[in-house]
C-alpha cells in the first residue's frame, strides 16, 4: 500500500513538472518598486553592453543594476518623451521614435529633433532598421522613410512603394529590408530601388522576424503567427467554429532558436522548437506550452519589447517595469522537493545517485526517468565507499549494503553518529557522540583513541586513498597514517572554525571547509580563504576535485566552479583576485548547501555529472554544459558626485575650487547576473594599492586638497574574468587663492622675508648689545685715560721737570750725563704712555687704519728673522670702532703665540672683507699647536686661546683653530656685517658692490 502511494504520488509530481511554464528558466523582475520605469515600449541591447529602454517616461539605460535616465546635456531636452522606437547606430548615434510623431537624434548628450520640417512624416513612428549601406529606415503610420545625407525622405512610387504606412521593418541576414504595411508585407532585396510584393496577408500592426533557418515569420490579427510560405496566402474565414489566433505585439528568435513572443492577450509565451512548424501554418495556441503571467511573477501583462543580451538572456518590457529570462544550468529534482523537513542524502550508485528525502529513496540516471527503490526506515545520512558498498544511518541503526549483503553495525552504545567516512578496506570510520571514534564493518568495531581530543570530536572525517584518515575539528586537523598521528591546528594557519567536510586533494594533501573558511593542505603549510575575505566560502559542505583539477564547492552563497587555473590564485592572501563562478536559484539551484550533514553534500557519478544536497532539494549540474564568459566586462564610469553637484564624467575635467569630498560611481556592462560582478579600484596618489570593491559600485572619498587626479577602475564578471584595463578617468580639483602656487610662494616669500626680519632683528640686537658693552668699555678707557693723564703722566712730567733742575746742579759730569739719560729714557716713557692714552681714547675707524695698526703689533711681537706680512683682499669698507681695538687684542695674543711658542720663520695676516662680514686670517708655518691641545681647547696653565674664544663670542662672532694647509698653525676669526661694519649704505649698497665686481 506504502509503495503505491509513492508511485501516484510520483506520477503527479511529473506530470504537473510537465505542465511547469518555463521550468528551464529562471526569472528576475524590476518593476516600478525596484526603481524600473513604467510603460516601456522598446528595448534594444548597445554596443558597450547597456540594455536601452525607450518609455513613456523617456529614454531609459540599464547596467543590469541600475537604471538612469539618458545624461541630456545642460539646456537640452527632448521634443516628447513619449518613445515607441528605438536604434543604436554603430557609430554610437542614438535613434528613437516618438509616440507625438518625429524623430530624434542622441549624440554626446545632445538631441537634434527631426520633424516633418526635416522631411519626417507625420504620424507615430513605430520601428527602425539599418540596411547594410548604412541607411537608416523607419516605419510610421505617415509612411516609409529612408535618412539620406542629413534629412529624412519619404519612400514612394519612386521606390514602388505604395502603401501610405509603414507598421514595422526589419533587416535579414541575407540584407533584404521587409516593411509591413497595412494589407501586406512588401521587401526590397539587398542593392535593388524596387520593392516586391510577398504573398503575405496582414493587418495593421504586424510584426515580422526571422528564424534561425532563415524563414520571415510574420503575426498579426488576420492569420495569427507563421512562417511564410511560397504560396499566396488566402484571406481567412472568420466565423463562430474558427480557432483564435496567436497575436504577438512582438516576435524574438533567441540564440538556442526558441521563438519568444508577447501576447495581445498578455504575457509571455515561448516555442521550444519552431523549426516543427511548416511554412504557411498558423500557431494553434496548443503548440505555446510555455506561458508566463503576472500571476508567475512578470511586473504586467501587458508586454510588448523582447531583446536578447549577449549572455543569452531574454528581457521582456512592460508597462510596470521589465523582465529577464536565464536558462537554468542545474537540473532539480522535483520529486525529492515536496518534504524538506528531513533533509537530504545522496549516494553514488550505479551510474547515478540514490537520492531520498527521508520518505522514499530514488534512483537517479538522467535522462532515464528516477525509479523508485524499497523503503526500509527513513535514512539520515549515507555514502559510497570506494568499494561500491553503501552506508547509511538511519532510524534503526548504521548499515553497510554491498554485493556480500547487507548487516548491521554494532558498536556497543546507543549509534548518535556526527561524521562517517567509508574506506577502501570494507570499513568506515565513524564519531559517535558521547563515545568515541571507531574503525567499524560488518565484524564488530574498534574505538581509536590515538586522534580523540577529550570530549570533543570531530564533525567531518574523510579518507585517502593511500589508507590514511582525516579529522577535522574545530580550526583543527589530524592527520592518522600508519599509526602516526599528525595534528595541525590554527597557528599553521588552519582558520576554518567548526570542520564541516574534508576532501583529499588529487596532488597530495587536503582540503578542508568549515563555518568560518575553506583551506588548503599541499603537505607543508596551508592557504586559507576566509569568510571575511569573501562569505561565498564559508559554510561549504560539499567538495568536488574534477580530473583537471578544476573545484566545485557547496556551499553558503550556493555552488562555487572555480577553474584550474585559478585554484592556487584562491590561497594567495588577503589581496588575492579570486575568479570563481557562483551559481545560485537563477541557476536552478533550490536554495543552499545542505548544513550539519554526516557526509558529503556534493559528489560526482560515473558520467561525470555533479549533484548536490541542498536545504530545498537535490538538483544536478554536467560541467560541459556550464559555458564560461570568457567576455571581460566593459567598465564605465558613470557619475561623479563633488559635494552637492553631480557631474557627467569626461577627460581632463576641472572639479570646482574646494572640492573635498567626491563620489564616483561606476559599473561594468554585464547584464547577465550583473549583481556579482567584483570591482577593484584606486585614485592614484591616495591609494596606495588597488581597494577591494566587492560588488559595490561607487568608491567615496573625502579630505581631498587641490591636486590633478588619476581614478582607475577593473571589474570581473559573474565567471571571474577580469577586464584589468577598466576604465581611467583623469581630473583636477581647482584650488583655492589660498592653496593656489602664486599663494604658496607668497606665503613662502613672506615666511622667509619675516625670519630674516627677526634675524636682523636679532643680529641688530647682539650688535646693539656689543657696542653698549664697547661703548661702556671705551667710557671706561677714557676715564682710566682721564686718570692717568691728571695724576700718573701729570706726576712723572713734575719728577722729570725736578729731576731736570736737579741735573742743573750735579757738578760730575759723569753723573750728570747718566742722570740726563736716564731723564731722556722717562720722557721717552712718558711720550709713549701719552700715545697709549690716546689709543685708549682713539681707536681707528678705517680698514687702512686697521691694517696700519696691525702691521705696528706684528713689527713690536714678531721677533727677528721671522718674514711679517699683511694682506687685505675684498672691497675696504668702514669698521665699527669699537671692534678694532678688540680684534687687535685677538690678533696680538695670535701673534705672541706664534713668536713665542710655535717658533715661525712666517706669519701672514689676511684682512678680508666680504659682502656677509669680516673674517681676518693668521696663518704660521711654525711647529703648529698638538692635537691633544687643540682637542682639549687649551694648555694646562695657560689662558691664551680660551681669552680668545671669548673676545670672538662676546664680539658676535666664531673663532676657529686648526692646521694650516702648509702646516704650522691658522687662526680664523669671523664676524657678521651687521656687528663689524659701521652703519650704511644698506642693502642696495651691497647691490652695487657685486655689480660693480661682476
Amino acid at each position: 500500500m506504502r509503495g503505491l502511494v509513492a508511485l501516484l504520488l510520483l506520477v503527479a509530481c511529473q506530470g504537473a513538472a510537465a505542465e511547469a511554464l518555463l521550468e528551464r528558466f529562471s526569472h528576475t523582475a524590476w518593476s516600478v518598486n525596484e526603481g524600473a520605469p513604467a510603460d516601456v515600449w522598446t528595448l534594444s541591447r548597445s554596443q558597450r553592453g547597456y540594455l536601452w529602454l525607450g518609455t513613456g517616461l523617456g529614454l531609459y539605460r540599464f547596467d543590469g543594476v541600475r537604471f538612469d535616465r539618458y545624461p541630456l546635456r545642460e539646456g537640452q531636452r527632448l521634443r516628447s518623451t513619449n518613445i515607441n522606437a528605438l536604434i543604436e547606430l554603430p557609430n554610437g548615434d542614438v535613434w528613437i521614435g516618438l509616440y507625438a510623431g518625429g524623430t530624434v537624434r542622441l549624440r554626446d548628450g545632445i538631441a537634434s529633433a527631426h520633424g516633418e520640417a526635416q522631411g519626417m512624416p507625420p504620424g507615430r513612428v513605430l520601428r527602425f532598421a539599418q540596411t547594410g549601406d548604412g541607411t537608416l529606415w523607419a516605419a510610421s503610420t505617415g509612411g516609409l522613410a529612408r535618412y539620406v545625407d542629413g534629412r529624412w525622405q519619404t519612400v514612394g512610387a519612386d521606390w514602388a512603394y505604395p502603401a501610405a504606412a509603414a507598421y514595422y521593418v526589419f533587416v535579414d541576414r541575407r540584407g533584404t529590408l521587409w516593411v509591413a504595411a497595412p494589407d501586406t508585407v512588401w521587401f526590397l532585396p539587398a542593392g535593388e530601388r524596387r520593392f516586391r510584393r510577398s504573398g503575405a496577408l496582414v493587418s495593421r500592426h504586424a510584426v515580422l522576424a526571422e528564424d534561425p533557418q532563415g524563414r520571415v515569420w510574420v503575426s498579426d490579427a488576420l492569420l495569427g503567427t507563421r512562417p511564410l510560405g511560397a504560396v499566396p496566402e488566402q484571406p481567412r474565414l472568420a466565423g463562430p467554429g474558427a480557432a483564435p489566433v496567436v497575436q504577438a505585439k512582438q516576435l524574438l528568435f533567441a540564440g538556442d532558436g526558441s521563438l519568444w513572443l508577447t501576447d495581445v492577450r498578455g504575457g509571455v509565451l515561448r516555442l521550444p522548437a519552431p523549426q516543427r512548424i511548416a511554412s504557411g501554418q498558423a500557431l494553434a495556441a496548443a503548440d505555446l506550452p510555455e506561458r508566463f503571467t503576472r500571476q508567475q511573477g512578470l511586473p504586467a501583462d501587458v508586454a510588448v519589447p523582447l531583446v536578447e543580451d549577449a549572455e543569452g538572456q531574454v528581457w521582456v518590457g512592460t508597462n510596470y517595469g521589465i523582465s529577464s529570462f536565464r536558462q537554468r544550468r542545474l537540473r532539480e529534482v522535483p520529486e525529492l522537493a515536496l518534504k524538506p523537513h528531513h533533509g537530504f542524502t545522496i549516494m553514488a550508485h550505479g551510474d547515478g545517485v540514490l537520492a531520498t528525502n527521508w520518505d522514499q529513496p530514488l534512483y537517479l540516471a538522467p535522462p532515464a526517468p528516477p525509479q523508485l527503490r524499497p523503503r526500509r526506515a527513513p535514512v539520515r545520512a549515507g555514502t559510497a565507499a570506494p568499494d561500491g558498498a553503501l552506508w547509511e544511518v538511519d532510524s534503526e541503526g548504521i548499515w553497510r549494503s554491498g554485493p556480500d549483503g547487507r548487516c548491521r553495525i554494532e558498536l556497543g552504545v546507543a549509534p548518535r553518529v556526527l561524521a562517517l567516512a567509508p574506506d577502501a578496506g570494507g570499513g568506515a570510520w565513524l564519531a559517535v557522540d558521547e563515545a568515541g571514534i571507531f574503525h567499524a564493518d560488518c565484524a564488530g568495531a574498534r574505538r581509536e583513541r590515538s586522534v580523540e581530543r577529550g570530549s570533543a570530536l570531530p564533525t567531518a572525517i574523510a579518507t585517502s586513498a593511500d589508507g590514511s584518515v582525516w579529522f577535522g575539528y574545530d580550526d583543527e586537523l589530524l592527520h592518522l597514517a600508519g599509526g602516526r598521528v599528525s595534528r595541525y591546528t590554527a597557528a599553521d594557519g588552519l582558520l576554518v572554525g567548526r570542520a564541516t567536510t574534508i576532501a583529499p586533494a588529487r596532488q597530495g594533501g587536503v582540503y578542508m571547509a568549515g563555518e568560518a573558511g575553506f583551506a588548503r593542505f599541499d603537505g607543508q603549510r596551508f592557504g586559507l580563504v576566509s569568510a571575511a575575505q569573501d562569505e561565498a566560502f564559508a559554510h561549504i559542505t560539499g567538495i568536488i576535485e574534477l580530473p583537471d583539477g578544476e573545484l566545485w564547492l557547496n556551499g553558503g552563497r550556493g555552488l562555487l566552479r572555480v577553474a584550474a587555473a585559478d585554484v592556487d590564485a584562491l590561497f594567495a592572501g588577503p589581496q588575492a583576485r579570486r575568479n570563481y563562478r557562483l551559481l545560485d536559484w537563477r541557476d536552478g539551484l533550490p536554495g543552499v548547501a545542505q548544513q550539519a550533514q554526516l557526509t558529503p553534500t556534493a559528489l560526482r557519478d560515473r558520467a561525470g555529472r555533479i549533484w548536490v544536497a541542498t536545504n530545498r532539494g537535490v538538483a544536478w549540474i554536467d560541467p560541459a554544459d556550464v559555458p564560461r564568459n570568457e567576455r571581460p566586462p566593459p567598465v564605465e564610469i558613470q557619475s561623479l558626485r563633488a559635494g552637492d553637484r553631480l557631474l557627467t564624467p569626461q577627460a581632463g575635467m576641472r572639479l570646482p575650487e574646494g572640492t573635498r569630498t567626491l563620489a564616483i560611481r561606476f559599473t561594468a556592462l554585464t547584464l547577465a547576473v550583473s549583481d556579482r560582478a567584483r570591482f577593484r579600484y584606486r585614485l592614484d596618489g591616495i591609494d596606495g594599492d588597488w581597494q577591494e570593491a566587492g560588488h559595490r559600485r561607487e568608491a567615496v572619498y573625502a579630505n581631498l586638497g587641490p591636486g590633478r587626479y588619476r581614478f582607475r577602475v577593473i571589474a570581473a564578471n559573474a565567471d571571474g574574468v577580469w577586464n584589468a584595463e577598466g576604465a581611467t578617468l583623469t581630473f583636477e580639483i581647482a584650488p583655492r587663492f589660498w592653496q593656489s602656487p602664486v599663494f604658496q610662494v607668497i606665503a613662502v616669500l613672506a615666511v622667509l622675508a619675516l625670519a630674516w626680519g627677526l634675524y636682523l632683528l636679532r643680529a641688530r640686537a647682539i650688535a646693539t648689545q656689543v657696542r653698549l658693552r664697547l661703548e661702556e668699555r671705551h667710557r671706561e678707557r677714557e676715564r682710566i685715560s682721564r686718570e692717568l693723564h691728571d695724576t700718573l703722566l701729570q706726576g712723572f712730567q713734575g719728577l722729570i721737570l725736578s729731576f731736570h733742575a736737579a741735573t742743573q746742579r750735579i757738578q760730575d759730569l759723569e753723573l750728570r750725563q747718566w742722570i740726563e739719560r736716564a731723564i731722556e729714557r722717562a720722557e721717552a716713557a712718558m711720550i709713549e704712555g701719552r700715545e697709549r692714552m690716546r689709543e685708549l681714547r682713539h681707536l681707528p675707524e678705517l680698514g687702512s687704519a686697521l691694517e696700519d695698526a696691525l702691521a705696528l703689533a706684528g713689527a713690536a711681537l714678531v721677533a727677528e728673522g721671522c718674514a711679517f706680512r699683511v694682506s687685505v683682499s675684498g672691497d675696504r669698507r668702514r669698521l665699527s670702532p669699537l671692534l678694532c681695538d678688540e680684534l687687535l687684542l685677538i690678533v696680538r695674543e695670535a701673534l705672541s703665540n706664534a713668536a713665542r711658542h710655535a717658533r715661525a720663520g712666517s706669519i701672514e695676516v689676511a684682512l678680508i672683507f666680504e659682502d656677509q662680514g669680516l673674517r681676518l686670517r693668521i696663518s704660521d708655518d711654525g711647529i703648529g699647536i698638538a692635537a691633544p691641545v687643540l682637542a682639549r681647547g687649551y694648555r694646562e696653565g695657560h689662558y691664551g686661546l680660551q681669552t680668545m674664544r671669548e673676545r670672538a663670542r662676546r664680539l658676535g662672532g666664531t673663532l676657529a683653530i686648526g692646521a694650516g694647509p702648509a702646516g704650522g698653525t691658522q687662526v680664523e676669526i669671523s664676524l657678521p656685517a651687521a656687528l663689524v661694519f659701521a652703519k650704511g649704505g644698506g642693502w642696495w649698497s651691497t647691490l652695487w658692490r657685486r655689480r660693480r665686481r661682476s
